[in-house]
């Protein structure tokens, strides 16, 4: 394990139920450990700063396999370790996704649901481009 910020590490980024039931190595290399060491001092520690309570990453870094095993975009930056999917469990979803989009800084900023009802916001933090979409359907 890794720290990567005061309330993140690598653990968090690098779990995959997916990846330990299909036998995947999802471990990060020193540069993938370098850029999610980026994402979380850029964006999700100053934003687990202002709420005040746990941020939970449900998806971080994916190894080429597991984001083939999941469905994942071919160029996803979670593949570079430069993206993160979470939910905030205590706040309401769409208000930490408005907070992030009017105070912090990011590459992408997605809130994704699915064809099951589930909602969780993506972010990103490499080039910094503040491309941000509120409705975003998962495939």
């Amino acid at each position: 394990m890794v720290r990567l910020s005061k309330n993140f590490d690598s653990n968090e980024f690098t779990y995959s139920v997916t990846a330990q039931a299909n036998k995947i190595n999802n471990a990060p290399s020193i540069e993938i450990l370098n850029n999610l060491k980026a994402l979380c001092e850029g964006v999700l520690q100053p934003l687990r700063d202002y709420l005040g309570c746990a941020v939970k990453i449900t998806s971080g870094y994916r190894c080429k396999a597991l984001n083939t095993k999941v469905g994942g975009q071919p160029n996803s930056q979670h593949l570079y370790g430069q993206a993160a999917d979470f939910i905030v469990p205590s706040k309401n979803l769409k208000d930490v996704f408005n907070y992030i989009k009017n105070n912090l800084v990011y590459d992408q900023l997605l809130f994704e649901h699915n064809s099951k009802g589930d909602v969780w916001i993506h972010i990103s933090y490499v080039k910094n481009r503040m491309q941000a979409i509120d409705n975003y359907q998962a495939r």
